[in-house]
């Protein structure tokens, strides 16, 4: 008949197009991956310069402290004391004696040797010291060698390492007790200090002109008194 559609074949298409699935929302599909975020790379890496960095700072700074070079000089004061020039030009027997310990202690590698004497009233102290190359890990025993090759038969010396040697490096002090006869005997000391490249002694010299019997010295004080120098004298 003019204008009848046949029904639809089985299993075919239903009218109006063609048939994609039941109605209803569309199927459920997994959300694209997530970027990988860089944050924790970055802060890894400054991490790593950081500690790179630490490094670097700790070997220059070990590096500068092994090499560092100090100066001596002789100023108008050292220790609370005055530079005494009259007393320089009248013991020059014992500062021979002392420049000859210091070249001996240091293996002849001191040089620039300086002297000077600084004191208050009778109260005076000897310094001989220099510059060059150095290892004060031999100063104990270099020391106590060259002090008691200086020293007469009747003078007995004892080298004690001391702890503070009021700055880098290593410092020691030889007591010594002179005996004058069988009734007189009096007790001093000398005092060093060596780094890598400085070198000092410190040792008194009291003006026995002044002074009705001689003057006993405690290795302790002497090297407080070394001590309270060499912040003045060495750079």
């Amino acid at each position: 008949m003019s204008g009848w559609n046949p029904p639809p074949a089985p299993g075919g298409p239903p009218p109006g197009g063609p048939y994609y699935g039941p109605p209803g929302p569309a199927p459920y599909a997994p959300p694209p991956p997530r970027r990988s975020s860089g944050a924790g790379l970055i802060i890894g890496l400054i991490i790593g310069i950081g500690l790179v960095l630490t490094v670097l700072v700790v070997v220059v700074v070990v590096v500068i402290g092994a090499t560092s070079k100090h100066s001596i000089d002789t100023p108008p004061s050292a220790g609370g004391m005055s530079r005494d020039y009259s007393t320089e030009s009248r013991i020059s027997s014992q500062i021979n004696s002392q420049r000859s310990i210091i070249r001996r202690a240091t293996g002849y590698q001191i040089t620039d040797v300086k002297t000077a004497v600084y004191g208050v009233g009778s109260e005076k102290y000897l310094f001989v010291g220099g510059t060059g190359e150095f290892d004060p890990d031999d100063l104990y025993t270099r020391f106590r060698s060259s002090v008691t090759s200086e020293t007469s038969s009747n003078v007995s010396t004892i080298t004690i390492p001391i702890s503070d040697a009021g700055g880098d490096g290593k410092a020691v002090c030889s007591s010594v007790r002179n005996r004058q006869s069988s009734l007189v005997t009096y007790s001093t000391a000398i005092c060093a200090w060596a780094t890598g490249s400085s070198f000092g002694t410190i040792m008194p010299v009291p003006d026995t002109t002044s002074l009705s019997t001689a003057r006993s010295y405690t290795y302790t004080a002497v090297a407080d008194t070394m001590r309270r120098m060499r912040a003045d004298i060495e750079d």
